[in-house]
């Protein structure tokens, strides 16, 4: 190749010089640190991910009732954290009528927190569908019981995390049937609570929801046949459950058997 002075200009060709081994060394050591820092950066933004996604629980609504008094409807499944969120809607200057109540249960910890309260305020329960469980614990501790004609108890005995009994749980549910039975619910509702399994439902029938007095009608809201809401008391729709109630399914299987972890101080404050 010529330049423009017009000597010959010799070029070499390009060539990679090899590395050494201290010089590979370095480089594999760069990776590694790369790699690791990756690896941090992936755990640091899942942990956060984690702390950051809400806990699926109890979806709690608080909405006007009558009597001047609001209804605080509990649904779903009852999870850890249910009873704080429970405690706070209590806190309000509006005072709580009572609860309506449609859950399958949850946990048993949370459950007998939320009916140990229900019992200490003296607020009415009601159940427009179905409650199961804990839930159905929380409905036997109201101070007032009101169903629904279609509606459904469903109690079980205290099951571990693995939906099945063990040493411990069969004490526990000897433990709450004789709590049970000290607050007054009725020895044929606990005999089904103490010989269902946990991977089972049976439901309270109309000899049981007699013996308990509960009231067949919405409390809350009426209606005076016109579509406006009447509060008034109504004599006429004051039936107790053994009239005009249909009949309740005796057993299904359990979707949602309760986990006993952390109880006993609970079941103590109860007795």
């Amino acid at each position: 190749m010529q330049s423009k002075f017009g000597a010959a200009v010799l070029r070499r060709p390009l060539r990679r010089t090899p590395l050494g081994h201290r010089d590979l060394a370095l480089g594999g050591h760069l990776q590694s640190m790369r790699a690791q820092r990756g690896l941090r950066v992936a755990a640091i933004a899942l942990v956060i991910s984690l702390v950051a996604a809400p806990c699926a629980g109890m979806e709690i609504s608080r909405v006007t009732g009558c009597d001047g008094g609001d209804v605080l409807k509990l649904r779903g499944d009852i999870q850890p954290g249910d009873y704080l969120k429970f405690r706070s809607h209590l806190a309000g200057r509006r005072r709580i009528a009572g609860l309506d109540l449609d859950s399958p249960g949850g946990s048993l910890h949370e459950g007998v927190r939320i009916a140990a309260l229900t019992r200490q305020k003296r607020l009415i329960t009601f159940v427009a569908k179905e409650c199961d469980s804990a839930c159905a614990f929380i409905f036997l501790l109201g101070s007032k019981r009101y169903l629904s004609r279609e509606a459904k108890i469903g109690v079980h005995a205290v099951g571990n995390d693995y939906g099945s009994e063990d040493t411990g749980t069969i004490r526990d549910t000897i433990r709450f049937a004789r709590i049970s039975a000290k607050l007054g619910i009725p020895s044929s509702a606990i005999g089904k609570m103490v010989t269902t399994p946990p991977g089972k439902i049976t439901f309270l029938d109309q000899t049981d929801l007699a013996s308990l007095k509960v009231i067949v009608r919405d409390p809350f809201t009426r209606s005076d046949g016109n579509g406006a809401q009447n509060c008034s008391p109504d004599p006429d729709n004051l039936t107790t459950a053994a009239i005009g109630v249909a009949p309740f399914v005796s057993v299904k299987a359990s979707q949602k058997p309760d986990s006993n972890g952390g109880r006993h101080g609970v079941l103590k404050k109860l007795r």
